[in-house]
């Protein structure tokens, strides 16, 4: 990777730190911090081209979601039992399995192997694609497009725990994962996991 390759990365990965930041955000302090960090990011990309960093982040603050769909990941990470994790979400109390959205610079595997790290402080390796997923073909509720990519992720260390992010974690086999109050297109997503591990249906699920 040359000098610029890196800088345009760096200036991406700020860039994605910053429009989160805001997304989420509420602090009036902690926003204005992101406000600079999304005016860095487009200082340091103009510096690799033509365009100036007013003019880049004009650009960055166009809302995307409006015209082109988000990318999500999630992980289905089965025990020696069968049986699937899933954790609680603190923000309505529904289960799924973890996962959330893919940040800047990182492949949908390693935004799932990392969304299970913050989410269950577990070490997983992603190995194998589940189903690819429209989130406005198996959700009630859609707020924007997403595209959500499930991988069928093996343990590597650590064991289920709380974390800042969840209010339970836990392992369920099918019948009990069905007595769940499940988050949104995971009643869709948790049983078509079950299917593809327990060999019921082969090949990547489409929806």
């Amino acid at each position: 990777m040359t000098p610029a390759d890196r800088l345009i990365a760096l200036a991406e990965e700020l860039r994605g730190i910053a429009a989160a930041g805001l997304y989420y955000g509420t602090d009036e302090y902690d926003r204005a911090r992101y406000h600079r960090v999304r005016r860095l990011a487009a200082e340091a990309l103009a510096l690799t081209e033509t365009r100036s960093a007013d003019e880049l982040e004009r650009l960055f603050l166009a809302d995307l979601t409006e015209r082109t769909a988000l990318a999500t990941a999630d992980a289905a990470v089965f025990d020696g039992s069968g049986r699937l994790l899933l954790t609680r979400r603190r923000d309505c109390g529904q289960w799924c399995m973890p996962g959330g959205l893919t940040d800047v610079g990182e492949t949908p595997a390693e935004a799932a192997e990392r969304e299970t790290r913050e989410e269950t402080g577990m070490e997983v390796r992603a190995v194998a694609l589940y189903g690819l997923y429209d989130n406005r073909r198996i959700s009630d509720t859609p707020r924007v497009q997403t595209y959500c990519a499930v991988f069928r992720a093996e343990w590597v260390s650590g064991t289920p725990q709380v974390t800042s992010e969840t209010c339970d974690v836990g392992w369920f086999d099918r019948a009990a994962a069905a007595e769940l109050e499940l988050f949104r297109g995971h009643r869709v997503k948790v049983p078509d996991a079950f299917d593809l591990f327990e060999g019921k249906r082969s090949g990547a699920v489409f929806h």
